[in-house]
C-alpha cells in the first residue's frame, strides 16, 4: 500500500495542452489516440504510421514537395469512417486525416515560434472571468484521452453547475448547429491573429492561421466550409475558433453593460447563469450575433429559456436513469430496464453507462439462462443506439460464449450482421462486429474498408496521388495500422479494459 501510495505521489498532474512546452505539445499530438478519437478495437494502432511520416517530414517537409501536386486537387485525401448517429438516417463522418497532412501540421503548430503565438492568444481568449472554457484538450497521467475530456467534463460543467445555484437564479443552455462542419476556415486566421490583420496577410504563409487554414483545405479538396471530426488536433483547432467567439462576445456583453453573469463553455455547448430571463436572452442575442459573423448558428431546437439551476444541472437521460429502476436480480429483466431507457434516451451517456455496468455483472455471472434471447435484446440496443455498440458487442461477445456449440454462435452473428445491414451508414458498428466475429467467422461481408484491412486485403485509406517521395509513400501504407499479433492473440470475449473509459467511474 506504501508503495502505491508512493507511485501516485510521483504521478504527473492533468495539464491541459496550453500547459505545456512546443516539445511536449507535438509529443502529445503524436499520440496515435489523439490523431484518432474514434472508439476503435486494440489491435488497431496508427503509431508506426505517424513516427514513420514524422521521421520522413523531419527530412524533407512537404512545403518542399513538388508544388504542380497539390492534395487540395485530389478527391478522398482524408479517409471518412460513417456512423450511424440515431439508427435511422443521421449520421457522423469521423474522419482519419491523411497522416502527412496531419504530421505537417503538427510540426508546423509546434514550432516554438508558433506555438507561442498560440499560447498568447489563448490567454487573450481566457482573460475574461466571467466565461469559461472547459474542453482544451488534456493530457492525464490515469485516464484515457476521452476519458479524461469527459471527466473534465463532468467536474467543469455539472458540478460547477450545481454549485451556481448559490449565486444565480436562473440558466440558459445552447449550441452550436454542426460545428465543425460549419467552421469557415478563413475564421481560423481571424481567431489567431485577429480579423483585421489576418484579412490584411491573407497571402503571407508565415502567418499560423493561414498555415492552418491551407492545411485543413489540403484535408478536403479546397473546401472552405468545415473542418474533419476525430482528432484531438481538430478539437484544438476548433477551440481557437470558439475562443475567439468567446473573446467577441465578452466584448459586446461588456459594452452593453452586462456583467452580473457566468458562461460555461465545453466545445459548442453554452451554459449560461444569471439573476433574471431578461439578462439571459440578452446574452443569446449577443451569441448568436457574434456566431453568425463567423458563419455559425445557434441550434434553435436545442437553445432552451430560463431553466431551474440544480434539476437542469443534470442532463435529462441521467435525470430519468437516476429516478428510475436501474437494475433487477435477474439478469434479462436487468437488460430490459436498460433497454427501456435506450428507447427513452437512445445514445445518451447514461445508457452507456448502465450498459458497462451490465457487462461487468455479466462477467462475474457463471450461469446465464437463455442467452440469444439477451443477445437479441442488447442487439436491438445497439440498433437503436450506435454510439453504445462498442460496449455491446462485449455483452455479445460473453453472451456468444454462452451458446451451446460454435455452429450456434456463427448462426447468432450471421443474424446480428443481416439486423445491422438493414441501417445505413454502419461502418463503425462493423468495424466492433468484427471484433467479436473475427474468430467464429471469416466470411462476412463486411462493407467497410477498416475491415477489409483486418481481412489481409490491400485497400487504399488515403488518396497518395499527390505524394511522388517514395519513402513518404511506405511510411503510410495502411497494413501497419493492423497490429497482427494482437489480433491474434485476442481471445473471442471482449475484455472489460478493451471497452472501459474511466480507470475510476465518476459519471
Amino acid at each position: 500500500m506504501a508503495a502505491i501510495k508512493k507511485k501516485n505521489m510521483r504521478q504527473k498532474p492533468e495539464r491541459s495542452i496550453l500547459q505545456m512546452t512546443a516539445p511536449q505539445a507535438r509529443a502529445f499530438l503524436m499520440k496515435p489516440e489523439s490523431y484518432c478519437g474514434i472508439d476503435l478495437p486494440v489491435y488497431f494502432s496508427f503509431a508506426r504510421v505517424l513516427s514513420g511520416v514524422s521521421k520522413e517530414l523531419s527530412i524533407s517537409p512537404l512545403s518542399s514537395a513538388n508544388p504542380k501536386l497539390k492534395p487540395r486537387d485530389h478527391e478522398g485525401v482524408n479517409y471518412s469512417m460513417l456512423s450511424n448517429k440515431d439508427g435511422r438516417h443521421a449520421w457522423r463522418p469521423f474522419q482519419l486525416i491523411h497522416p502527412a497532412l496531419y504530421v505537417s501540421l503538427v510540426h508546423k503548430i509546434t514550432e516554438p515560434a508558433q506555438w507561442k503565438v498560440i499560447r498568447d492568444r489563448f490567454k487573450e481568449f481566457q482573460k475574461h472571468t466571467n466565461l469559461k472554457c472547459l474542453s482544451i484538450p488534456i493530457a492525464s497521467p490515469t485516464q484515457k484521452g476521452k476519458a479524461a475530456q469527459i471527466l473534465n467534463w463532468w467536474q467543469g460543467i455539472e458540478q460547477a453547475s450545481i454549485e451556481f445555484a448559490l449565486d444565480y437564479n436562473y440558466a440558459f443552455q445552447a449550441d452550436i448547429t454542426d460545428c465543425y462542419s460549419a467552421i469557415y476556415t478563413h475564421s481560423i486566421a481571424w481567431a489567431a491573429h485577429g480579423k483585421t490583420k489576418a484579412k490584411a496577410a491573407r497571402n503571407d504563409k508565415t502567418l499560423i492561421g493561414n498555415i492552418i487554414d491551407s492545411h485543413i483545405q489540403d484535408m478536403r479538396h479546397g473546401q472552405t466550409n468545415g473542418i474533419p471530426q476525430g482528432s484531438t488536433l481538430m478539437d484544438f483547432i476548433s477551440e481557437m475558433v470558439l475562443g475567439y467567439a468567446d473573446l467577441e462576445l465578452s466584448a459586446r456583453l461588456k459594452a452593453a453593460g452586462i456583467t452580473e453573469f457566468r458562461i460555461l463553455r465545453y466545445r459548442d455547448d453554452y451554459r449560461v447563469f444569471v439573476q433574471s430571463p431578461q439578462i439571459g436572452e440578452a446574452i443569446l442575442k449577443a451569441l448568436t450575433e457574434v456566431l453568425i459573423d463567423l458563419g455559425l448558428k445557434l441550434n434553435a431546437s436545442k437553445t432552451t429559456g430560463a431553466q431551474l439551476l440544480v434539476s437542469n444541472a443534470i442532463k435529462p437521460d441521467k435525470r430519468a436513469w437516476l429516478r428510475g429502476r436501474q437494475g433487477d436480480p435477474n439478469l434479462q429483466k436487468h437488460l430490459l430496464v436498460i433497454h427501456a431507457h435506450g428507447h427513452d434516451f437512445p445514445n445518451a451517456g447514461s445508457l452507456t453507462v448502465a450498459l458497462t455496468h451490465f457487462h461487468e455483472r455479466l462477467n462475474l455471472t457463471k450461469r446465464i439462462s437463455n442467452p440469444l434471447v439477451l443477445i437479441s435484446i442488447s442487439t436491438d440496443i445497439a440498433y437503436h443506439s450506435p454510439k453504445a455498440f462498442p460496449v455491446c458487442s462485449a455483452i455479445i461477445s460473453k453472451l456468444l460464449s454462452a451458446l451451446a456449440n460454435r455452429a450456434a454462435r456463427v448462426d447468432a452473428i450471421q443474424k446480428i450482421h443481416a439486423k445491422l445491414s438493414q441501417l445505413p451508414n454502419t461502418g463503425h458498428m462493423e468495424v466492433w462486429l468484427q471484433r467479436i466475429s473475427h474468430s467464429l467467422v471469416h466470411n462476412l461481408a463486411y462493407k467497410e474498408t477498416l475491415c477489409r484491412l483486418v481481412k489481409g486485403d490491400a485497400v487504399a485509406l488515403w488518396n497518395n496521388d499527390w505524394i511522388t517521395c517514395a519513402t513518404l509513400k511506405a511510411a503510410i501504407d495502411p497494413a501497419k495500422i493492423v497490429n497482427k499479433a494482437k489480433l491474434r492473440s485476442l481471445k473471442p470475449i471482449v475484455r472489460p479494459k478493451e471497452i472501459e473509459l474511466f480507470a475510476s467511474e465518476r459519471y
